[in-house]
């Protein structure tokens, strides 16, 4: 029976079947491998291919047993006698049995060898952990001459080329603020290499002789502290924007990195930018960089109209621009600028729709309009342009956060502080999210840590300041905010020293630091009304205090024109016109507000000042103590003047009692 099946195999063409079959798939195997990654077809599909062959094996075996290929055609394959006296195995027959196990072995040698290769790769020492690509940090270049305020330049380049980096998909890049957070420390390049998680440092110096830029750069091995490559460029000032494609394409080079036609794509493009435009927007960006101050927002948009004047063509510059008013809008409230800001994104969007800045700038237009969804939508695409961009994903955040998303928004702040554990807004927008969400001790640390990241940041001593405020410690909250207004006077500063006065009863002494507010962000309607509170509890305050609420509904109906879905600002509004006698006005702002932010507590306790201010003791109690069930302070309420009229009932007594 043997001698019958291995004449039936020969017969009906299986052994050449198997031979041909297995000298093709060797063959193509050995094609794919070289041709796929020189048309930029990723590593998986050369394993298709292997994987194709394998499963075709067998199914080739089984139609040549049952069919032959004729001149005809597709035919049915004869059957073979019995011929018992003929030998079973011949010396030819050997010869093609010994070609069949030959040729199967090296397909299934190849294949088994491409995926050791696969499995190397996933676990490469010197790629970035838990993936198989390579990864690089950064440094930000050193200034090696004697011109002290040209930081920005070296600073900016190295920015410029970490932005090129991170767009390739093979590559894995540090984050900036990670690795220029070693910017002036004496740390060894490997221990830096090691802390960030890179298989390769980039690092450079800038020299300037008036016009003349001299750079030099260099790529080490992080392993072993060798350098890869290294390579001077004297430039002029206006071609140093280009000089990042050239860097960046000796950085692949070197990391002998197979690039998609996509990667290839993104280091041809050229950069030609007015020499004056490109020192422009680099200074800009580095007073952007910057806590969010009146001083560095200023300094920061007059560079950017001058880069955007210079050279009306540089996108990157108008979304600077964009970014810089609207942080001003942020501090003053003034509707021109947000209006500017607007203008600003536009034309940079019109300018390049492939720069994942034009897209965050976009997104945090819409976050400041209320057009979450919109703003969740440029975000996104910023990310898909640049996965690495933290400040996209805390735009992201910010835009879940103000649509009633809140896992979302944790979720995008976490993954912005782990894509830049150095990074002082991340911790900011994080800490800012816990507070409001009433979570104040778990926002603690996070405020904590960017007081550490920059001691001398009035922004993170007032956000300190007012986080142990919310927690009942005033003395300490009182301490940090005088630091604050110590390191720089602002609007924030002297408002929320003035508020800790008027909670001890000092009304004219927080009346005049409330004016002082006033002078730095005079169409900010929570200073107004502020004032107004104050005014309110004096015994010949009543009519300032009523001219007070007037500005304060003035600048909020202006400010609900830019975002009507902004629940602070309604719930504000019914406080003010309930304070000048507009009751039907005040129920409705207050109905809006709490549709739109039922489990905020700064809006559910604004809305229990405004009730009991219009007589609606028993819904002012209900909304009080829903404030102090999503954290408000009692200590807080209990010396608000607003509340006045609740202390005297005895349901305030068990609320006390309660909160005690």
């Amino acid at each position: 029976k043997l001698n019958q099946l291995v004449n039936e195999l020969r017969s009906r063409g299986v052994y050449r079947v198997a031979a041909f079959y297995s000298a093709g798939a060797w063959a193509l195997l050995q094609v794919a491998d070289v041709i796929f990654p020189i048309i930029g077809l990723p590593d998986w599909s050369v394993t298709a291919v292997l994987i194709t062959a394998a499963a075709g094996f067998p199914i080739a075996i089984i139609v040549s047993w049952f069919f032959d290929m004729t001149p005809e055609g597709l035919v049915e394959a004869p059957v073979t006698p019995d011929e018992p006296t003929r030998p079973m195995v011949s010396a030819s027959h050997l010869i093609q049995l010994v070609l069949i196990v030959v040729l199967t072995f090296l397909v299934g040698y190849l294949y088994l060898e491409r995926l050791s290769d696969t499995s190397r790769d996933q676990v490469n020492p010197l790629a970035a952990p838990g993936t198989g690509r390579l990864s690089i940090a950064v440094m930000p270049f050193v200034n090696m001459s004697q011109v002290e305020d040209r930081d920005y330049i070296g600073d900016g380049l190295a920015e410029e080329i970490l932005n090129l980096l991170a767009k390739l998909n093979e590559l894995n890049v540090a984050a900036r603020t990670s690795s220029f957070y070693f910017k002036d420390k004496t740390a060894d390049i490997r221990a830096i290499a090691e802390q960030l998680g890179v298989s390769h440092v980039l690092e450079g110096s800038v020299r300037f002789d008036g016009e003349q830029v001299r750079v030099t750069a260099q790529l080490i091995e992080a392993d072993n502290g060798y350098h890869l490559w290294s390579e001077t460029y004297d430039r002029q000032m206006g071609s140093i924007l280009a000089l990042q494609d050239e860097i960046a394409a000796k950085v692949v080079t070197n990391l002998q990195l197979l690039l998609s036609p996509e990667s290839r794509e993104v280091l041809s493009q050229s950069t030609d930018v007015n020499p004056a435009s490109v020192d422009y927007y680099l200074r800009g960006m580095a007073y952007l960089r910057m806590p969010p101050d009146t001083s560095s927002l200023l300094i920061a948009r007059d560079f950017f109209e001058k880069a955007t004047n210079t050279d009306p063509e540089f996108a990157d510059a108008h979304a600077g621009l964009c970014n810089s008013l609207l942080g001003l809008y942020s501090i003053d409230l003034d509707i021109g600028k947000f209006h500017a800001a607007e203008t600003a994104c536009q034309r940079a969007l019109v300018l390049d729709r492939r720069a994942g800045a034009v897209y965050t700038a976009l997104g945090n237009l819409y976050t400041v309009s209320g057009q979450y969804d919109q703003a969740i939508n440029e975000f996104n695409t910023a990310i898909s342009l640049a996965s690495a961009s933290a400040d996209a994903y805390l735009g992201l955040g910010l835009a879940y956060k103000n649509s009633n998303r809140p896992a979302l928004a944790e979720q995008s702040f976490m993954k912005a502080i782990e894509l830049q554990p150095n990074y002082w807004r991340a911790y900011m927008s994080m800490g800012n999210y816990l507070f409001d969400a009433g979570q104040v001790d778990q926002a603690l640390p996070y405020y904590q840590r960017i007081t550490e990241l920059m001691p001398q940041s009035e922004i993170a001593l007032n956000n300190l300041g007012a986080a142990h405020f919310i927690s009942g410690n005033f003395a300490e909250a009182a301490q940090h905010w005088q630091q604050s207004l110590e390191l720089a006077p602002s609007s924030d500063a002297y408002s929320n020293v003035a508020t800790s006065l008027y909670l001890e009863g000092q009304y004219r002494q927080a009346a005049e630091l409330y004016h002082k507010a006033v002078e730095f962000a005079p169409d900010d309607c929570e200073l107004w009304g502020n004032l107004g509170d104050t005014y309110s509890q004096l015994p010949d305050g009543a009519d300032l205090a009523s001219a007070m609420y007037q500005n304060a509904i003035q600048l909020a109906e202006k400010r609900l024109q830019i975002n009507a879905s902004d629940s602070r600002t309604l719930a504000l509004m019914g406080h003010y016109q309930a304070k000048t006698g507009g009751r039907e006005q005040a129920l409705s702002y207050i109905d809006r507000a709490l549709d739109l932010a039922p489990n905020d507590m700064s809006v559910t306790y604004y809305s229990a000042t405004a009730l009991a201010e219009l007589g609606e003791l028993e819904r002012s109690f209900d909304m009080l103590e829903r404030a102090l069930s999503l954290g408000y302070p009692w200590e807080v309420a209990s010396a608000d003047g607003n509340l006045k009229t609740l202390r005297s009932l005895p349901r305030y007594n068990n609320l006390r009692v309660l909160s005690e």
